[in-house]
C-alpha cells in the first residue's frame, strides 16, 4: 500500500485576534499526521480543535511540533492526529498583537 504525503498551510493574522475562538484556515481536507504551528507575532495565542476547549498553547515568537506518527503499521487511517474534515480555531491568549500564526499540516491522501 502506498502513502502519500501532501501538505496545507493555514494562516492568521496577530491584529485580527480576539478573545473569542475564530476560524483558522479552511477544515482539513485530509488526516492530518504532523505539523507545525509556528506563531510569528508577539503575543501568545491558543488553537482549539472544537472551538472551545483550549488544546495548545503557543507563546509569542514560539515553535510548537506536533509530533508525527509512527507509519508502519497496517491500520493506515488511524494514524493520524487530527481527522479529514477538522477545523482549526484560534484566539488571544493576552491580548491581539502583530505578526502572523502558521500551521504547517502534513496530510496523507
Amino acid at each position: 500500500m502506498v502513502l502519500y504525503t501532501s501538505f496545507e498551510i493555514k494562516e492568521f493574522n496577530a491584529a485580527s485576534l480576539t478573545a473569542g475562538y475564530q476560524v483558522f484556515g479552511a477544515v482539513l481536507s485530509n488526516p492530518c499526521y504532523g505539523g507545525v504551528i509556528v506563531n510569528e507575532s508577539n503575543v501568545a495565542v491558543y488553537i482549539s480543535v472544537d472551538g472551545t476547549t483550549n488544546n495548545f498553547r503557543v507563546g509569542a515568537d514560539k515553535i510548537f511540533h506536533l509530533t508525527s506518527l509512527p507509519r508502519h503499521s497496517t491500520l493506515v487511517l488511524g494514524e493520524y492526529l487530527l481527522k479529514k474534515g477538522t477545523q482549526l480555531y484560534i484566539k488571544q491568549a493576552t491580548a491581539a498583537g502583530t505578526g502572523i500564526i502558521v500551521f504547517n499540516a502534513q496530510m496523507t491522501r
